[in-house]
């Protein structure tokens, strides 16, 4: 069955479903409002903004181009080793949770934490996260808000893959699988700025971070740890760096009108302390931003 059909059976049965217990409408996409298995609140490394994003016409855009390294020792990948109950996804899974080549690091969030206007988002709002071989891919992805997110299932072992929103605890949807081929679709998950973890409950590796902003400046470092940045208006802004197993990295660019901004941005690594951090509402050089706390690594 292909995927698009999967969906919307999948669509139909929710609604007749709902229609039978207690006579209002269902969404497949509807997120889960029940309070059961949420989890203590943490610190995030997106923060709500202090007020909403502005889409403004950019006279001489200016860029940020760069690259993310992290200069020590990488992580070894781990092997789980599975039990009888988890069959359907071989007798071993590789937990792959860093990607690099040589220092360059791939599948890092980066993003302009203070940025309050500037260029509208791109047309194309629609995002996949996939459960194959036992893991989730993309481990990191940036979305925006608005945006519709796909779960797929290209397995044929069984998923619940449980999305938490990670400052409140609070979990967002559930999405189950019970064979490859079917597709989730969730267009009321991104509806705020958020740090959202995707754990699946039956195989607790496998997990993913779907980071969710209100504006387009985000990017996820490619394959030789670079990244760009484009359509900026000319100003000073707070940058920061992310990777879910070497921390985060924050730093401050300046952006000159219709000119590009270079930055090398270093990773701390796993265990280690992150720097001091600050955000402001605005670009400003004239009133301090305040401090924003810094979690630690996942």
């Amino acid at each position: 069955m292909n995927r698009s059909l999967f969906a919307l059976t999948f669509l139909s049965a929710a609604v007749l479903i709902s229609a039978c217990s207690d006579g209002t409408k269902a969404d497949a996409a509807q997120p889960a409002a029940r309070k059961e298995g949420s989890v203590a609140p943490r610190v995030a490394v997106v923060s709500a903004p202090a007020q909403p994003y502005r889409e403004i016409s950019v006279a001489s855009p200016g860029r940020i181009t760069g690259t993310v390294d992290f200069d020590g020792a990488f992580p070894a990948d781990s092997i789980i080793h599975l039990t009888t109950e988890q069959a359907d996804c071989g007798r071993s899974v590789v937990d792959h949770r860093i990607d690099h080549t040589g220092t360059r690091v791939s599948g890092v969030a980066v993003w302009l934490t203070d940025i309050r206007q500037g260029r509208a988002p791109e047309v194309d709002r629609r995002f996949e996260l996939t459960n194959e071989d036992c893991v989730m891919d993309p481990r990191v992805q940036t979305v925006i808000t608005g945006g519709t997110l796909n779960v797929i299932s290209d397995d044929v072992a069984m998923h619940r893959d449980r999305i938490i929103d990670v400052a409140t605890g609070e979990i967002e949807a559930i999405a189950p699988f019970n064979d490859n081929g079917q597709v989730i679709p969730f267009d009321r998950l991104l509806k705020k700025t958020a740090e959202l973890e995707v754990t699946c409950e039956l195989h607790p590796w496998s997990k993913a971070y779907v980071l969710v902003f209100d504006h387009p400046y985000y990017a996820v470092t490619g394959k030789n740890g670079d990244f760009t940045l484009e359509g900026i208006p000319a100003g000073t802004y707070h940058l920061r760096a992310w990777h879910p197993v070497l921390g985060l990295v924050d730093q401050t660019v300046t952006v000159g009108a219709g000119a590009a901004a270079a930055v090398a941005l270093k990773l701390p690594g796993e265990g280690a302390p992150a720097p001091t951090t600050t955000a402001a509402a605005q670009p400003s050089a004239a009133k301090p931003a305040p401090a924003v706390p810094t979690p630690a690594p996942r």
